[in-house]
Order: C-alpha cells, then structure tokens, then sequence
C-alpha cells in the first residue's frame, strides 16, 4: 500500500510538472522563436530604407550589433549571395538615427504610418530653447521614434533623433527604456559626425562615416543637463554677482577652459571638471567668480607625458610640478590672472582620491572620493565631462552644505575629504616640488 501511495504521488508530480513544461512552452518562445533572424529582418530594413528614400536626409543605422558585424566584414559585397549580418541579429530592436534639423519629423511620422507602419514618437522640451528664453513656453520636439511593421509586428525599429547644441549632438532619454534598446537609457553627447552609404546583405543603407569612432562615442555618450532649477534657487537666496571684475573673470576662465580642453582632447587625454570649477556647475550651472581658477580632474592612468610641453606651446607655462606620476600629481598653468589646476585621481580599493603638496613644508595631503564614472554636461556652452553621479563627489569635497557659498576657503584644512598623508622626504623636494613663477 505504501509503495502505490509513493508511485500516485510521483505520478502527481509527473503530471504538475507536464503541465508546467506545457505551459512554458506556449508562453516563453524558445531561444531560436525569440531570434529576430527568424523574421526576415533584410527585408523590413529594405522596407525602411524605401520609406525614407525622398526625404531630405539620410536614415542611417546605429545598433551596435549591426554596426560591429559590418565591421567584423571584410568584403561588404553581396556577391556569394549570403546573407552575413541582417540574418544573424540577436535583438529584438534595431536602433537608427536622423539627424532632427534637417528632417521635418512629423512629415517622417507620418509617412511612416502611410506605409503600413505603427509610429508612436516621443516628445520632449527643447533644452536648447529653454536655456535661451528663459520664461517663454516650452518647445516641444520629437527626440525618439518606434516603429512596428504590422506585417512582422515581432521586431522594433527605434529611429534616435540628433539635434544640434553648442559643438555637438544631443539625443534625449526615454523615460522607460528596455533592456532591447540599445539607446535612450541616458541622454547622450555625440561629436558631430557625418554618414556615409555602402551596401549590406543586398540593401543600400547609411552609417556613421567611422563605424569605430561612432561605437566609442555611444559607450562614453552619457550627458547630464545642469539643473537650472537648481541654479535659480540658488541665484535667488545668493544674487548672482554682476560687476565688471565677475564678468571679466568668467570670460578669461572660459577661455582658459576653451583652451585647456583643446590641448588635452587634441592629446585623447579624458579630464572632467573637478573642484570649485565643478562645484560652480552643479550648484549654478557657472563659475565661481570668486575662485580665482579653474579646477581639471584626470586619472593617473590617462596621464600622458606630453600635457606639459603641450599646454606651454598653447601659451600655458608651468606654474608648478607638485608630486610624482607615481603619488600625489599635480600640474598648475598660467594664463594671465587666472591658473588652471589638473588634479590627477588614483584608485584605491573603492575609493579615488588627489594629492596635495605643500611648497613650504613637503606636507602630503590626500582628498578621498568615492568612486565615479564620467558624463557629458555644457558649462559656458562648452562640452566638458563631470563625475557622474556629481552629488557624492561635491558632497565628500564641501559637505552637506554645499549649497552655501564659502569664499574663505582653505586647500589644507577646508575640504571636508581631506586626509594626511605623510612627508615628501627632503631628498625629493627637487623632483616633487618644482614652482616657477
């Protein structure tokens, strides 16, 4: 009897788990019904590309798969008949892009839906017209767009439109992005780029001039907007300084950032605002007048011996040379009334943190941060990079009372993150403390 009680309970089982597996089955595809390679994905970019044929810009692809298999070609003809990227994607999405002020998008839109498309577009504030009519109503633009062919509903085409600010292309953030988009998830800052057509697979279709470049600009793409809102309630409890000495200040102090990153984008040298400089842009989207500087971040891995002779033929001589490539880095410029400091940042454990070296004594100090990743922001108009997220950064350098302004600021004993660090010994001063004045 016990054995029959043991038999009807693993057939119980047997059956529970039957119906599970068949459950499973019609609503999870398998791995091969979910590959977009089992629609015909040549097809629907044809069909794409036909849609968008007399319009007045190019509709260019950039998903990375897409872009990485073009790459990885090394004859990008058809001529073998085989069907070498459209017909090996693994996503569901394919993302393109257009450039928004050379296309009218609801024309694109609505082509699109003419054609036997479902179109969903997505609009956004225009940043740009915010910034430069401050009070006026927002301008709404269209930033993304999704498209569905009702024929193959499986696939998603994303269309991502470029618009022009300052030196270089913006693309908006969705506010639920998938895990199938390979854009949208942040806002992005882009090098103005060109396209160019070549054939794939049998269609004629455009992409970014330099495929490589293009893939690197999309992995370091991330942009945060100042907060402007932020800066106005800040502006509102501490007036905004307006005379003649301020004023003069923040245009030498934009032109030695204009300057300063010349040189080292001309040297692949990644640097982010640090300091003052940085703490100028989030608390005020602006700098600080009463700084006196402008404050550069580099990772000591980024360093590059050349930055010296560099910033000297812009006509930025050496102020000083505190520390060693090695511990405690650190370069000063001049350029007139104004110095730009780059501070070089050292990983530890889960931490970053900068040196400081006094000229007098040989004392080392050390700021300690947590650890950050860089985004794209304007500052002055200018692209530049900030930590990203910026909070913690400006929180462990000025506390939790950053929003006040504080114009007594001294580099040993202010900064909330600073640490001791020991000595230089004397018979190092020549190398790790040289000052010209």
């Amino acid at each position: 009897m016990r054995r029959w009680q043991i038999l009807k309970c693993l057939g119980l089982v047997a059956i529970v788990f039957f119906i599970f597996q068949c459950f499973l089955w019609f609503h999870f595809p398998t791995k091969q019904d979910q590959n977009p390679a089992t629609y015909d994905v040549k097809l629907l970019v044809k069909k794409v590309m036909a849609v968008w044929e007399d319009l007045e810009d190019a509709l260019f692809v950039i998903e990375p798969e897409v872009l990485y298999k073009i790459v990885e070609q090394e004859n990008y003809s058809d001529n073998e008949g085989r069907c070498a990227v459209f017909c090996h994607l693994t996503k569901r999405a394919i993302a393109f892009g257009v450039f928004g002020h050379k296309v009218a998008m609801p024309l694109v839109v609505s082509k699109f839906r003419q054609s036997g498309f479902a179109a969903v577009d997505a609009k956004e504030d225009n940043p740009d017209f915010r910034l430069k009519n401050p009070g006026s109503p927002p301008q709404r633009i269209v930033t993304h767009i999704f498209l569905q062919d009702m024929a193959q509903p499986e696939l998603t085409l994303h269309v991502v439109v470029f618009y022009p600010r300052a030196d270089f292309l913006w693309t908006s953030q969705i506010q639920m992005p998938t895990s199938d988009l390979s854009f949208g998830a942040s806002a992005g800052a882009y090098e103005v780029f060109e396209w160019r057509s070549l054939t794939i697979d049998g269609v004629h279709i455009s992409v970014p001039k330099s495929i490589r470049h293009f893939i690197y600009m999309a992995q370091e793409s991330k942009f945060l907007e100042c907060d402007q809102d932020r800066a106005q309630l800040f502006y509102t409890q501490h007036p905004r300084d307006d005379s003649e000495e301020a004023q003069r200040f923040t245009r030498k102090a934009r032109q030695l950032l204009v300057k300063g990153k010349e040189v080292l984008d001309a040297l692949g040298v990644r640097f982010w605002l640090s300091s003052g400089t940085c703490l100028g842009w989030f608390r005020q989207c602006d700098i600080i007048t009463y700084s006196k500087d402008v404050d550069f971040g580099i990772w000591i891995k980024d360093h590059k011996p050349e930055i010296i002779d560099a910033m000297e033929t812009a006509g930025l001589p050496l102020k000083h040379v505190f520390g060693k490539v090695s511990d405690s880095y650190e370069l000063s410029f001049k350029a007139g009334e104004v110095k730009l400091d780059i501070f070089f940042f050292y990983e530890e454990g889960d931490t970053m943190w900068n040196g400081g070296t006094d000229a007098k004594t040989g004392e080392k100090l050390k700021y300690v941060f947590p650890k950050f990743d860089l985004c794209w922001t304007l500052l002055l108009d200018i692209r530049v990079r900030v930590p990203c997220p910026t909070q913690p950064y400006i929180q462990a350098n000025y506390g939790k009372q950053w929003d006040v302004p504080v114009k007594s600021w001294d580099w040993k004993s202010s900064a909330f993150n600073v640490r001791p660090n020991g000595v230089w010994p004397k018979s190092e001063w020549k190398e790790v403390i040289q000052v010209y004045e």
